[in-house]
């Protein structure tokens, strides 16, 4: 019988992946991989959240805008010169897909790791940036790796099917929480006086990333389900993979994954075709992230908005971890129509607390129950869902995939703000574009996508949701 190409590679792959199986991994090993991955968790929402905090005072430096006043012209073309960028970030994330399908066959741990240094030196190169081209190549990097949550994945094939988003949810708030530390950074090293002091604020996250995307190498061990399913594919026969390429191709699936096989499958298969498209909607109203820091920085004092920057990152955990509980028990459909909700009059109510002079602590609880149902019901859409309706062979890649169509979402609201941002004020763009986008996908959540709840990810095949 014909053996396959790099059979000699492939059974010694084999070999070490049945003794990854057969090692017992103890009664602890799922809370030491929780910490770990909490861990990364947080280094993942402070790189997403470090930039956008830090931007008003990266631009008054790079750009030279001595009056330091975000309501000048100076600063209007600033954002004009970054924000585009900020928007064809997306365009570069179109290889994202082809970098997280490689999991499917190299496996999760590897990548895991990569994704983790990979942020710190994206920080790294903004943090040392001496012109807006460096500042822009760093954000580029940043944005690269951090739409991939590969920590996600990991806990998505480790948890109780019962209880994955529940993990899920609360290792995401513990990280959110942890967000606040760019606040208490701000306020230790950040003074008006000092113009670089922002650069300061990046050094303990890069060193943290670094550190412990290294140390994640040789402490977490492959998941479960990956290892399974790499096991099932590499035992078979080459007549057995013949039989099964063909059954893929009929269904438009493959035990190997790929971009392109993941393209045809998602958009074959009707619930993840609809939920493409209510996610890709919901992604419009997410622009309002990029520029609340220019809002809170034109409505009070610098010191005021180093206390929002402490607040929010609280109140967005402790939202993010009821927003597991509501969707386990209440179902992904329901919890998002209650997240979506959450975002929208969090929303209302940042715009009128910078408006009216409510304060950093008003504003600070709004912003953050407004990006906790926002976060909260993008990471169901993009991540938990598709997970949920994709087979084990391809779900990286299905994820990979749908995340960035999802993301090009982005482009609508991104798009409309900066024409619009010459012309209109800020927070008001905020709840003209968010509105009806939002209400949009809510709509076609609710109607045309199927509850995935309590699915075996291992029993997925393409026929589950028809």
């Amino acid at each position: 019988m014909e053996q396959p190409k790099n059979f000699a590679r492939e059974q010694r792959e084999l070999l070490r992946l049945n003794r990854e199986a057969a090692r017992p991994k103890g009664a602890y090993y799922l809370l030491f991989a929780m910490i770990v991955l909490t861990v990364i968790y947080i280094v993942d929402e402070i790189t997403s959240n470090v930039n956008t905090s830090m931007q008003p005072y990266a631009l008054f430096e790079l750009f030279g805008i001595t009056s330091r006043n975000v309501n000048t012209p100076e600063y209007t073309n600033a954002i004009n010169t970054v924000a585009p960028w900020q928007v064809a970030s997306n365009l570069f994330l179109i290889i994202t897909p082809f970098y997280k399908a490689l999991s499917d066959k190299y496996g999760r741990r590897l990548f895991l790791m990569i994704n983790t240094v990979g942020m710190g030196v994206g920080m790294l190169i903004v943090m040392t940036s001496r012109s807006i081209v460096q500042y822009i190549l760093g954000m580029l990097f940043m944005m690269f790796f951090t739409p991939n949550d590969m920590q996600v994945l990991y806990i998505m094939e480790t948890a109780p099917k019962e209880k994955r988003a529940t993990y899920s949810f609360i290792a995401k708030g513990i990280a959110l929480i942890s967000v606040s530390l760019i606040g208490v950074l701000s306020r230790i090293f950040l003074r008006e006086d000092v113009p670089t002091s922002w650069r300061m604020v990046y050094l303990i996250p890069v060193v943290v990333a670094i550190a412990v995307g290294l140390i994640s190498f040789f402490l977490m061990r492959e998941t479960p389900v990956f290892v399974e399913q790499r096991r099932g594919f590499l035992s078979l026969t080459p007549e057995e993979r013949r039989i099964k390429a063909a059954e893929d191709q009929k269904n438009g699936t493959a035990e190997q994954g790929g971009v392109f096989r993941a393209l045809k499958f998602i958009f074959k298969n009707r619930q993840l075709r609809w939920i493409l498209i209510a996610g890709f909607l919901f992604f419009a109203t997410t622009f309002y992230t990029s520029y609340y820091s220019t809002v809170l920085e034109g409505a009070m004092a610098t010191a005021m908005v180093s206390i929002v920057l402490i607040i929010y990152p609280l109140v967005n955990g402790v939202v993010t971890i009821v927003s597991g509980f509501f969707s386990d028990r209440l179902g992904r459909k329901k919890a998002c129509l209650i997240l979506g909700g959450l975002a929208l009059l969090g929303l209302l109510a940042f715009v009128l607390a910078c408006r009216l002079n409510w304060g950093p602590v008003a504003a600070g609880i709004a912003y953050g129950c407004s990006i906790g149902g926002l976060w909260s019901m993008s990471d169901t859409l993009i991540l938990t869902m598709p997970a949920e309706s994709s087979p084990s062979g391809m779900r990286a890649s299905v994820m990979g995939t749908i995340s960035v169509m999802i993301g090009a979402g982005m482009f609508i609201g991104q798009a409309l703000f900066i024409v619009l941002q010459n012309f209109v004020s800020m927070d008001i763009l905020f709840l003209a574009i968010c509105v009806p986008f939002m209400a949009a996908s809510l709509v076609l959540l609710m109607t045309k996508v199927k509850e995935t709840r309590d699915v075996d990810l291992d029993s997925i095949t393409a026929d589950t949701y028809k």
